[in-house]
């Protein structure tokens, strides 16, 4: 490499040490030295010394030396160009005016170099640290229900939710997105806004309700063996969470009742009433009609009116309901009276006015209450 292509690359090295602040005083010295022999540098040293800068990433020497070295190689094929251009002159005349005009490209040269330089920098820095934009992460809010109380609210959309006892639902405070999605832990009424291009979803413990505006019941308590969709009008796509590739549709009226957990393995069709399906062990999925009693109430959605229902229930189902209805705990110190099955409307009545009123039917059972307060059926 001969003196002034040293200098030259000297020259561009001690630019970028100013320009990052590692100069030191010697070496700005030998800089000041350099551009008054190259004035031609100043021009580009007052676009580059303009202060951009990334606070995110400290550029080292190695990546300044890498990146000169680069340009470099297209500065050299430039100069072995021009040198042969000048060398197909013979007359001295011809030499100093090609001498000259090579001089003021050379100039041009270097400032464009420079610039190019300055640009894909700026380039190269915009796209590695402008942050990726990414769909928010919605603010996520809960509602929780006690046993003994129920609750309702209405979500940013309109949709109108009612909670059961000892219930829980993890919501957004605002939808976003492609859907709109909840979490249900316990029961929940859903009048659910319509909206085609926003399906709304219910997340619970044994499957994932998908529709688009509809009314429809959701049982699913961490503490029951089964969970329960029962849909009042318009149509629901039930998906099990074992197996997401099994898709079950609802009509009016209909319900479906999923021991937990239920491991699906064949397709469900949707016209049988029952399904087997098994993993390990058998599962039964019952797709049924939903029940009302003498008075035509909805069994599944009596408890969004203050009404406990029940149609041939057992006894340890139903204890469970006035658990949480009453914020009591109910144990049986005899199993066999959790067979039972019972039948039954209430409104207003009390925990004790309940189970008189079943006793009262000819079901053979007694109950008491200890100093805790548990209710004992024997």
């Amino acid at each position: 490499m001969d003196e002034s292509k040293r200098e030259n690359n000297r020259l561009w090295i001690l630019l970028a040490r100013r320009t990052a602040k590692e100069i030191t005083a010697v070496e700005e010295e030998e800089l000041g030295k350099l551009l008054q022999e190259q004035p031609f540098a100043l021009y580009v040293q007052d676009i580059i010394s303009q202060q951009w800068h990334d606070k995110h990433k400290n550029f080292t020497e190695k990546d300044i030396y890498l990146a000169l070295e680069k340009h470099k190689q297209k500065m050299h094929a430039v100069d072995n160009t021009v040198l042969n251009e000048i060398g197909t002159y013979t007359t001295t005349d011809e030499f100093l005016q090609t001498h000259k005009k090579y001089r003021i490209r050379r100039i041009l040269r270097y400032t464009s170099v420079a610039a190019a330089c300055l640009l894909a920098a700026m380039a190269i820095w915009k796209w590695s640290f402008t942050p990726e934009i990414k769909e928010p992460v919605p603010v996520l809010q809960q509602l929780a229900t006690q046993n003994g109380s129920r609750s309702q609210l209405v979500l940013s959309d309109g949709t109108n939710v009612w909670l059961n006892a000892g219930s829980k639902l993890e919501y957004p405070k605002q939808f976003s997105g492609k859907v709109r999605s909840v979490t249900l832990e316990g029961e929940a009424y859903f009048d659910v806004t319509h909206n085609e291009g926003q399906p709304f979803l219910v997340h619970t413990k044994a499957f994932t309700v998908k529709v688009l505006g509809t009314a429809f019941n959701i049982r699913a308590y961490n503490d029951e063996d089964s969970a329960a969709a029962s849909l009042i009008r318009g149509k629901i796509a039930v998906q099990l969470n074992a197996d997401t590739s099994k898709t079950i549709m609802l009509l009016p009226r209909e319900k479906l009742i999923i021991p937990t957990p239920a491991v699906a393995e064949e397709p469900i069709d949707a016209g049988r009433k029952e399904t087997n399906i098994s993993n390990t062990q058998k599962f039964t999925v019952n797709k049924a009609f939903i029940s009302t009693d003498k008075q035509n109430t909805v069994l599944e959605t009596a408890w969004k009116e203050n009404k406990l229902a029940f149609k041939n229930t057992s006894f340890e189902k139903i204890a469970m309901a006035l658990e949480k209805w009453f914020a009591v705990e109910i144990h049986f110190k005899n199993d066999n009276k959790k067979k039972l099955n019972l039948t039954g409307t209430f409104e207003g009545e009390s925990l004790e006015e309940i189970l008189n009123a079943f006793r009262e039917t000819g079901n053979a059972f007694k109950y008491s209450k200890d100093s805790n307060g548990v209710i004992w059926i024997e």
